[in-house]
């Protein structure tokens, strides 16, 4: 695909939206770190949090469109 732009322009570019947008994984990790590590969150059971996402897919499934 043809861009018109050059190709070190191009991976510059997608480099430095890579880049925010690890920075910004990374300052919501660290957050919900913080939160957890407060007290502010409680953290939850891994096998929970599955049995409980599979229950909302299937009732998703379920429900009429």
């Amino acid at each position: 695909m043809a861009t018109g732009l050059p190709v070190e322009k191009l991976i510059e570019d997608a480099l430095a939206g890579y880049v925010a947008e690890l920075a910004q994984t990374r300052e919501m990790l660290d957050s919900r770190y913080d939160d957890l590590k407060s007290g502010r969150m409680k953290p939850i059971d891994g096998e929970e949090a599955f049995a409980c996402l599979k229950a909302k897919t299937e009732a998703q499934r379920k429900a009429p469109a």
